[in-house]
């Protein structure tokens, strides 16, 4: 399942910590990286843990690694593209980095070791099969599983969910043949339950994600009192859902919809309308302060959504965007609002 990189390297790397080295690990927000990150640090018990978004990853990062004195820094679910943070990173501590996002850049050497999975695994199983190497790690198999079915990751590596399914006693159906999740099958086992309650308390603590990380415990479905936030963002899923179906406008084999959630559910409600419209490109507008973010879908992965998205914003000031083949994201300024619509094929009016 490795794609690039040395599982010699990595042992190594992992082997080589010891108790003087101050070990940062550094994860994106969403459930596969929160989950990653669980997983590692059962083995490493860093000294630090992060959790920020892409536009984080900059000098200002670098100088307060740098200040702090970490002498490792450990990566997972970032698509790190910027060479000047990472080559000055690599100037005071050696680098892991552990990813799944589709890249052409190798970045191992001396200092960096990287490995990057197969299409099609998420980063925590990508991590989860790594580290259960080196110790036992069995009570956190639920919590690699529900991120395996969040990041729609969960196919490649269908005979090892099924056993954790198994294991678990979760309910049989065809719903599990699926990727990723139908938000209809939500409920259809714990596990589907608990990914989602989990996504949705990261929605809630968007600003304390470390507060996911620590309610997350080592039994099967302990959660903490994650559910007792989570239910507040359903309300706000539930009213957008509704709000979708009123407004939404058509555009070439999909559907648009603008709006201005108070939560950030962008991400997770295009999932949920592209579940139900798998053969449709679903891209959802939500106005920020000087522009607006897009999250965009298609899950039947016949319209590469990512390179989509990029040629959607193709040469608009301040624009960027990019992902993966069945779900995508960027951001643009409003001034380019009606650029957009009319690259659409729609009017630029937009939703109330």
């Amino acid at each position: 399942m490795i794609e690039i990189g040395s599982e010699k390297r990595f042992f190594d790397f992992i082997s080589g910590l010891n108790d003087k080295d101050k070990v940062a690990l550094i994860s994106h927000i969403d459930l596969d990286g929160i989950s990653a990150a669980k997983v590692i640090d059962e083995v490493v018990d860093a000294d630090s843990v992060k959790f920020l978004q892409y536009d984080e990853i900059d000098m200002n990062l670098v100088e307060q690694l740098k200040i702090d004195g970490y002498r490792k820094v450990i990566f997972t679910d970032l698509y790190m593209e910027n060479e000047d943070v990472v080559r000055e990173i690599g100037k005071f501590a050696e680098i892991l980095i552990l990813d799944h996002h589709p890249s052409d850049k190798d970045w191992n050497s001396e200092r960096i070791v990287y490995i990057k999975s197969e299409e099609g695994y998420c980063a925590t199983y990508l991590c989860y099969r790594l580290f259960r190497k080196i110790k036992d790690i069995e009570n956190l198999d639920w919590l690699v599983a529900g991120a395996c079915v969040a990041d729609f990751c969960n196919l490649k590596n269908k005979e090892w969910m099924e056993e954790i399914f198994d294991k678990y006693n979760q309910e049989k159906g065809d719903y599990r043949d699926k990727l990723g999740f139908d938000y209809d099958d939500i409920d259809k086992s714990k596990i589907y339950r608990l990914q989602w309650e989990l996504s949705l308390a990261i929605i809630y603590f968007r600003n304390n994600l470390k507060k996911v990380f620590d309610e997350i415990g080592e039994s099967f479905g302990d959660i903490g009192d994650l559910s007792d936030y989570s239910e507040k963002i359903q309300k706000e899923i539930d009213e957008a859902l509704k709000k979708f179906e009123k407004e939404k406008k058509e555009i070439s084999d999909g559907f648009i919809f603008t709006f201005s959630p108070n939560m950030r559910i962008g991400g997770i409600v295009s999932t949920i309308i592209s579940s139900r419209n798998s053969n449709k490109k679903i891209i959802l507008f939500m106005e920020k302060e000087k522009g607006y973010s897009l999250s965009a879908r298609r899950q039947d992965k016949k319209v590469d959504m990512g390179e989509f998205v990029k040629n959607l914003l193709a040469g608009l000031e301040e624009a960027k965007g990019g992902g993966h083949i069945p779900a995508a994201g960027g951001y643009f300024l409003k001034k380019d609002f009606d650029e957009v619509m009319r690259r659409l094929g729609v009017g630029a009016e937009k939703s109330s």
